[in-house]
């Protein structure tokens, strides 16, 4: 009773109408609030990602361009085919390269290997130096099919000379190889190799990532890292194979994995195929939308307490004289007939509470008079109403009984009595001979729910509905019996989960067709053959020993009913399903042409 009271049902209302909201508020601005933050920060990060990448492309485009610098010496290819021990030819090769290596500060050293006089030249900061060999230290295809590649991050190469104590090799550069040809001859002449300090490549990248909170990468096409947050990994393998696929998809882009979101974008030269890669953790992503969520939070709790505790004190309020009110029931109930009701307030319970006191006035002054006879008279009524009973008034009652189960919170028992009301109701509309293929539908559904209550998970039921053949008018009570039928003689639960089929269609004739499906015991081959003369000629068949029996008779009732209203131009057919069931087909004109 407690759980039933007005005070209890008013807490579980309030707390419905502002937990409901408030929940749907925080669920939809949640997610509303990460797709806003993952478009805005994709797009961002894919202009920061793409301006990063033309930065790195115009960076390697002028070493590009510092390397062909040498063709623009009217005489460096003609003092690579001269002798290599005349001392201008040295000096001015040497000048044409320590040129071009002060011309940039990112250059360390070069190097350059003649393969016409087998002299190999390296220039740095300290002096240069030469010496003959057959062979130069690298070849260019070793590193790519052009006539410019790039050598992955590596520790300064010596180049084969004697290392000297003024020599820095304590760190990481590139090396960018230029093969010199006679142009426009493809005969090579020279390679040139410059080796590249990594410290604008490394103040780029450094410009598109938030340390601590985001990793940035940059990758070759042979997945090793030229550049990673962690130093460590520079120059090692890639680990991440999926992402390493997906780069492979296309020149940009990005996707959302389990743990971040990976936005990257190719540089697309020849002799850098590098990708700039940025991954952005889910936790950094959703950083602004989760605290905002949070604070939200914070806010409907607050909400949720105040409106708990207002409840709280109008129900006690409003129950307390309800309350008192109920106490004087109690005793009249007794037999307290003069019981003194003192409720004084002037609000709708004051009111009741004052009705109920003149009625028991009332009462007290009729009670010795009438009392008698009103109730000889109240029984005989009761007697009356009770021998009155039709369907409107089971009708009512079943709705009644659903209200009281919906009110005390019994949903499922509301809606298999509406169920079987609204059977009940389609059953009563005398006044309509044909309906809707929908209404027909509407009314077996109702009939399968209840079905679905007694069988369960033993039970699967199956649509198939064309739209357009929902409109179309058919007989009463077509369907019902054949779907009954399954229910009475087919359905076998102790085997295999019990499956209904329905479908329905309208075919390039114009002709509905209906078929109904089963699962269940198929009927046995002479019985089949009785109940399909039957149908074949219904005005001269005569049931005998072995028919049908039950289903004949129901399958009949719908025929003579199909033909009464579609002249004569019915169909209906039975047969057994493969491995076993029952398949029953309806065909009939869609429109009663």
């Amino acid at each position: 009773m407690k759980f039933r009271s007005i005070q209890t049902r008013l807490i579980q209302f309030m707390l419905a109408v502002t937990t409901i909201p408030l929940l749907l508020s925080l669920i939809i601005t949640f997610s509303h609030t990460r797709e806003s933050v993952k478009e805005q920060t994709v797009n961002e990060n894919i202009r920061l990602i793409y301006q990063g990448a033309t930065n790195l492309r115009n960076y390697m485009n002028s070493i590009n361009r510092a390397s062909l610098s040498v063709y623009s010496d009217s005489y460096f290819l003609r003092n690579l085919a001269l002798d290599p021990d005349n001392h201008r030819v040295i000096a001015e090769l040497y000048a044409t390269l320590q040129a071009l290596q002060t011309g940039m500060e990112d250059i360390h050293q070069i190097y350059l290997h003649n393969y016409l006089t087998g002299q190999s030249t390296q220039v740095s900061s300290n002096l240069p130096r030469r010496e003959f060999r057959k062979e130069p230290y690298r070849r260019i295809e070793q590193f790519g099919p052009g006539p410019a590649a790039v050598e992955p991050i590596h520790e300064v190469h010596n180049y084969g000379f004697p290392r000297r104590p003024a020599d820095i090799t304590d760190f990481k550069v590139i090396t960018f190889y230029r093969s010199i040809n006679n142009i426009p001859s493809p005969e090579q002449y020279a390679l040139m190799a410059i080796d590249v300090k990594l410290d604008s490549i490394l103040a780029i990248c450094d410009q598109l990532y938030a340390k601590g909170e985001e990793q940035l990468y940059l990758i070759d096409d042979t997945g090793s890292i030229m550049y990673s947050p962690n130093s460590d990994e520079i120059g090692q393998p890639f680990a991440d194979q999926t992402l390493l696929n997906e780069i492979a998809k296309g020149k940009q882009g990005y996707y959302d994995g389990k743990q971040a979101m990976v936005i990257y974008e190719k540089l697309d030269l020849p002799y850098a195929p590098w990708t700039l890669v940025k991954q952005i953790p889910h936790k950094t992503l959703y950083k602004n939308s989760t605290e905002l969520t949070g604070i939200n939070a914070i806010i409907a709790i607050f909400a949720l307490l105040v409106v708990i505790f207002g409840t709280l004190w109008i129900s006690i309020r409003i129950t307390r004289p309800i309350k008192q009110l109920t106490s004087y029931m109690n005793q009249v109930q007794t037999g307290r007939l003069d019981v003194d009701i003192d409720v004084m307030s002037p609000d709708e319970i004051g009111i009741l509470s004052r009705r109920f006191r003149n009625m028991m006035d009332t009462i007290n002054n009729l009670i010795l008079r009438e009392y008698r006879l009103e109730l000889a008279n109240k029984t005989n009524q009761l007697k009356a109403l009770q021998a009155q009973i039709d369907p409107h008034f089971l009708y009512n009652a079943l709705q009644s009984i659903g209200t009281l189960a919906l009110q005390h919170k019994v949903p499922r028992i509301y809606s298999l009595l509406s169920s079987l009301a609204n059977i009940m109701r389609y059953n009563m509309r005398n006044s309509e001979a044909k309906v809707t293929l929908q209404d027909e539908i509407h009314h077996v559904r109702l009939y399968l729910e209840l079905q679905k209550q007694r069988f369960r998970d033993q039970l699967e039921i199956t649509w198939d509905l064309e739209p357009e053949s929902l409109q179309a008018p058919v007989p009463k009570m077509i369907l019902q019996p054949i779907v009954e039928n399954y229910f009475k003689h087919g359905m076998n639960t102790r085997d295999t989960v019990g499956r209904l089929s329905i479908s329905s269609r309208i075919t390039e004739e114009h002709r509905l067709v209906v078929v109904v499906e089963n699962n269940g015991t198929s009927i046995e081959e002479d019985r089949l053959a009785a109940i399909r003369r039957m149908l074949a000629d219904p005005s001269g068949y005569e049931p005998r020993s072995g028919d049908a029996g039950d289903i004949s008779i129901g399958l009949m009732n719908v025929l003579m009913r199909l033909n009464l209203y579609t002249d004569n131009k019915a169909v209906l057919t039975i047969e057994n399903a493969v491995p076993h069931g029952v398949i029953v087909t309806l065909n009939i004109n869609a429109w009663g042409e």
